[in-house]
């Protein structure tokens, strides 16, 4: 019997731990999980836009179309190059197209700030697309606060507002005009 003990004891112990840790962790799950979805989310610049002109505030017509890149729509791209290609950036009207990329480990200090201040980015040779917070500052030191949440961001000459057409017609902006999750993640 006092052999069974001393044996007992401390699987009785390591056991006792064991449960600890597992209800510790199932208490902790649901708050890790919350926090990985946060971290998780991505904006879908999916839809037509207009633009706003930074001098006179005028409102252009609808004429960009965005859309999530599908394969195929290049040619002679390698397997990287294709894992990182996100979006399509076309004219409505002259067809032309601009493919944009998810920011990767050269962008991480534009990414970075951008992040912080609940913005997200996919880039081009010479543009930036921005999605966030309407009524936001996108940038540490600027006094420009977006008024859509929506930004074109072209290289060495500033942002550039752009309005989410809604659903039914470009006559109507977007309900939401704040960014929201979609399947072609950033």
């Amino acid at each position: 019997m006092v052999r069974q003990n001393k044996v007992f004891k401390p699987l009785c112990s390591v056991y006792q731990r064991l449960m600890g840790v597992v209800a510790v962790a199932l208490i902790l799950l649901p708050l890790g999980l919350v926090q990985a979805a946060e971290d998780n989310a991505s904006v879908s610049f999916a839809g037509n836009y207009r633009i706003v002109d930074p001098e006179s505030g005028e409102i252009s017509p609808p004429i960009l179309r965005i859309s999530p890149y599908q394969k195929g729509e290049e040619e002679n791209l390698t397997e990287s190059q294709l894992k990182k290609r996100a979006w399509v950036a076309e004219d409505i009207e002259t067809k032309e197209k601009v493919f944009f990329d998810r920011m990767d480990e050269k962008d991480n200090e534009v990414a970075a700030g951008l992040k912080a201040h609940g913005w997200e980015c996919t880039v081009s040779s010479h543009l930036l697309l921005c999605g966030g917070k309407a009524g936001e500052k996108p940038f540490d030191g600027e006094d420009f606060i977006s008024q859509t949440g929506w930004l074109l961001i072209v290289l060495h000459q500033g942002p550039v507002e752009l309005i989410k057409c809604g659903a039914e017609s470009c006559d109507e902006p977007s309900e939401q005009q704040t960014p929201n999750n979609d399947d072609n993640i950033l």
